[in-house]
């Protein structure tokens, strides 16, 4: 085994942690999915998963591919769950992965996906960033952590290095990095501001 396959299996393993703390955050209550965001994230992980496949990622690529699944278990479990709530921003993240998917058939380049699917996740994610902010102990930031601490291993996995196969993986640090640093400060001025009434 080389080391970019063990880097690859390693962004899987930490990925897999993130999403167990995840599912037992749902099953214990205090996780609830949007089921038709976790749909949309689903759907820009397939589109981001092809286009750096197809562009040689070799194992980097893999922790894209199982985000297909995870994503897509938690969004049948939100619809489950009756947790179907959407607006604008999940509309826009869906059509920017499509034009994404549009423009990559239309040129041939995988890029224009995977710069818009970037883009699709970081509006997708607004929802997630304003739920985050106003009620910070529904959001797991155990799993968060994990996927911005999974997708730096994915990037050293790549058996091609290129703006194609690693400017996803880097957007997704940066926005899950971001929203557990809003998590953690907001629960601290929840408890600080429960503590003082």
């Amino acid at each position: 085994m080389d080391y970019k396959t063990l880097l690859g299996a390693l962004a899987i393993t930490v990925q897999i942690i993130g999403y167990i703390a995840y599912f037992i955050g749902i099953f214990k209550g205090k996780t609830k999915p949007h089921a038709f965001t976790w749909f949309v994230f689903s759907v820009v992980n397939i589109v981001a998963f092809i286009a750096v496949l197809t562009s040689g990622g070799g194992a980097g690529s893999w922790v894209l591919g199982m985000n297909v699944f995870a994503c897509s278990a938690i969004a049948l479990i939100g619809l489950r769950q009756k947790q179907v709530a959407y607006d604008m921003y999940d509309w826009l993240a869906l059509t920017g992965a499509l034009i994404g998917v549009f423009l990559w058939w239309l040129t041939d380049n995988p890029l224009y996906a995977v710069v818009l699917v970037a883009f699709a996740d970081a509006i997708g994610s607004i929802p997630t960033f304003r739920k985050a902010y106003r009620k910070p102990f529904e959001e797991n930031a155990l799993s968060f952590f994990s996927t911005a601490i999974s997708h730096p291993l994915a990037i050293l996995a790549l058996r091609s290095f290129a703006l194609v196969t690693w400017f996803y993986s880097a957007s997704l640090i940066f926005i899950d990095l971001s929203l557990v640093i809003l998590i953690l400060i907001r629960r601290e001025q929840v408890k600080t501001f429960n503590e003082v009434k």
